[in-house]
């Protein structure tokens, strides 16, 4: 069922997207209306559904409307054209389009470190006989790609030496290494626990390196933080009070990754859960070593990364504003 509805997604996004309001206006309630993006179709992106069904955007007087994306690049194109202010997606692809001028900023991170796991098909037990093979990632600039490029360096393998696919959700990843379309990819938990049990092998933990990354982030598009800041500093207070009912509302968290991930089994759900709950940070700030990683690896292919400074891809002011002012430390005194 997680496969058939990843499909739907990806087929329905660019409709989606036409449909999504390319203008932040307002409703007949008085909400500002605003598209929120999320290209990650994991749990990673719970800390956005828990906002959006508590009530969060609402209550500061936004009216979101969610829509997934189907990859990084598009998420990145989204915010760069303004049809969509707001996303959740990997960092790398929003310092990629950065760079290429779109003026798109960080502003949250959700996950500040690399905790892929790289699976493969059931007969490749090694990795050496990655070379020559077909790898999924997410897309061809986003953290999945940038996760499956450091997963064959340190085996000594160039990412010359194998073939990349581009397919965004990891459920249709996993349906795809099932099949013998594909040899490898890197999932997230759930996903984990499908990929065991479809007798998949695990070749590599890139948790364990213990590198900090820029995975997954709350991004903006510079059209909303030149024009609309107001609505930008909202949706960050909306986002911390999110994070907050997710890491102290289990039941209610529960309840959400049920219906998003559209799953009823609850070894999937407890271990979406019990993975990334401890590891979100109650001040969710970016991490500059992380974006700092990602820099190095882009310099690889685009020398605009190697002179670039990790702080000029993320705007703090609105978080840092609620956490100097003690709001953060009060929502977590008073559970």
């Amino acid at each position: 069922m997680r496969s058939t509805l990843a499909h739907r997604f990806l087929s329905n996004s660019l409709v989606t997207i036409a449909l999504a309001v390319s203008v932040i206006g307002g409703s007949s309630a008085g909400a500002q209306r605003v598209p929120a993006g999320y290209s990650i179709y994991s749990a990673l992106s719970a800390p956005l559904w828990v906002t959006k069904e508590a009530g969060h955007f609402e209550k500061n007087g936004l009216g979101v409307d969610l829509i997934y994306l189907s990859g990084g690049t598009m998420a990145s194109q989204a915010l760069t054209s303004g049809d969509i202010p707001f996303t959740l997606t990997g960092g790398s692809s929003i310092i990629s389009s950065n760079l290429a001028g779109s003026g798109s900023m960080i502003l949250l991170g959700i996950e500040n470190a690399i905790l892929f796991k790289l699976v493969t098909a059931k007969d490749i037990k090694s990795p050496e006989q990655l070379r020559g093979k077909r790898l999924a990632v997410a897309s061809l600039s986003g953290s999945t790609y940038q996760a499956t490029v450091l997963a064959l360096a340190q085996f000594g393998i160039k990412p010359s030496e194998v073939t990349f696919m581009s397919i965004a959700s990891a459920p249709t990843r996993l349906a795809a290494l099932n099949s013998g379309a594909i040899h490898g990819t890197v999932v997230l938990p759930p996903d984990t626990i499908v990929a065991r049990r479809m007798g998949m092998n695990f070749l590599l933990d890139l948790g364990a390196l213990n590198i900090e990354f820029q995975n997954a982030s709350i991004s903006a598009g510079r059209q909303v933080l030149e024009n609309k800041p107001e609505i930008a500093r909202r949706f960050v207070k909306s986002m911390v009070e999110g994070v907050h009912t997710y890491k102290t509302d289990k039941a209610f968290s529960f309840k959400l990754l049920r219906k998003y991930l559209k799953t009823d089994d609850p070894e999937l759900i407890e271990e979406a859960y019990s993975f990334y709950a401890d590891k979100l940070p109650k001040k969710p700030y970016p991490t500059l070593k992380g974006i700092q990683a990602i820099l190095d690896q882009l310099a690889r292919t685009n020398p605009k990364a190697a002179g670039s400074n990790p702080g000029q891809f993320v705007n703090v002011n609105f978080l840092r504003d609620l956490d100097t002012s003690g709001y953060i430390d009060r929502l977590y005194a008073n559970p």
